[in-house]
This record gives structure tokens, sequence and C-alpha cells, in this order.
């Protein structure tokens, strides 16, 4: 009678990998791996992104939310580049930048802000004297302008910071994000409630 001397079955799988196995599989464990890191990665940064969206959107509706508070008058002096003329006197009112947390501001902002509150407005001083009035002739695609701010039916070069009825309002935040340069705006028209 005769003894078989190999233990185990017998069959290819049971045997292991071969070395050539072993070859073709690991390329493919790797791209697959590194598919897993690529995706894992991208995910922490869209989870950062949409803090930094969240914080900024939220700072955008709030300073919009103050502007729906403040008398319609008064907007445009509250929230102009001037803070000579702000309602209860110097550098009093809320002006046309703002800060959200800690974001950085891009590299190419002045101001050192990365919140602007755009209004339709035209400095007709200097630069070193700036004179800031309401026009309605201002370009300004965001905005919608050239247009008829006093409801007259005519759009002129005339001064209108006393007697605009609608007024345009871009509210955007230009900020330094993880993953670069990001901008959010939000815009709307204000109006007097009559």
């Amino acid at each position: 009678m005769f003894t078989n001397l190999s233990q185990g079955p017998s069959s290819k799988a049971a045997r292991g990998m071969t070395l050539i196995e072993v070859i073709v599989a690991l390329p493919i464990v790797l791209v697959a791996l590194g598919m897993f890191l690529q995706m894992l990665t991208a995910g922490i940064g869209v989870r950062a992104t949409s803090g930094e969206t969240w914080a900024v959107s939220c700072a955008a509706q709030d300073v919009l939310e103050r502007m729906r508070n403040t008398p319609f008058r008064e907007l445009f002096r509250q929230y102009n580049a001037d803070p000579m003329d702000d309602v209860g006197g110097a550098a009093t009112g809320p002006g046309n930048v703002f800060a959200v947390g800690n974001m950085e501001p891009i590299d190419s902002d002045d101001d050192g802000f990365v919140g602007e509150v755009i209004l339709p407005f035209a400095n007709v001083g200097t630069q070193l004297a700036p004179i800031w009035h309401v026009r309605e002739d201002h370009a300004n695609e965001e905005l919608g302008t050239p247009r008829d701010l006093n409801a007259d039916s005519l759009v002129d070069a005339f001064d209108h910071s006393n007697n605009y009825s609608i007024l345009p309002v871009l509210v955007r935040v230009r900020w330094q994000g993880r993953w670069g340069p990001r901008t959010f705006t939000l815009s709307t028209v204000l109006s007097e409630e009559r």
C-alpha cells in the first residue's frame, strides 16, 4: 500500500501565492492605497474649506442684516469709506470694511480687511481729500449700475446721498484660504419702506 507523503490538499489555491502573483498584485494594491489616501486628504480639505465658507457666509449675512436694521437714510453715511460723515460722529459707524474671525486677507489686499461693503458711490474729491457721493451713473456690473436710484426715471451724474430710494449693496469677502485665494459674495437691493 502506498502512502501519500504530501500533507493537506494539493490544489493550487491552497499552496499560496507565487512570486509572479505578488509582483502583479502589489502595484494594484499600491494604486488603490494611493487613491484612498488622496480621497482622505481631499475630504479633510473639503471639510476645512466648508468651515471657512460657512464662517464667511455667516459674517456676510450678519453685515446685510445690520444694514437692514440701520435707518435707510443713514445707510450710505454709515457704510461708505468716509469715517468723517458717520451719523454718530467721526469713525462711529461700521464703515465699508470688516474682519471675519481669523481669516487672512489675500496678498493684494491693501486695507488688511477680508470683508468689504460696496455701494454705488464715487469719490468726487481727491485721493487725499475724498468726497463720497451716491451716483446713479456709477458703472458697476455687480451692483447693476448705472441705475435710477431716486425713482425719477433718469440716470444722472448728481449726488443722490440724501434722496436715494433704492440702494444696491454688495458684500464681498476675499481671503487666503487653506487651498489659495477665495471669494464669497452676497448682493441685494435695499429699499425704503413706505
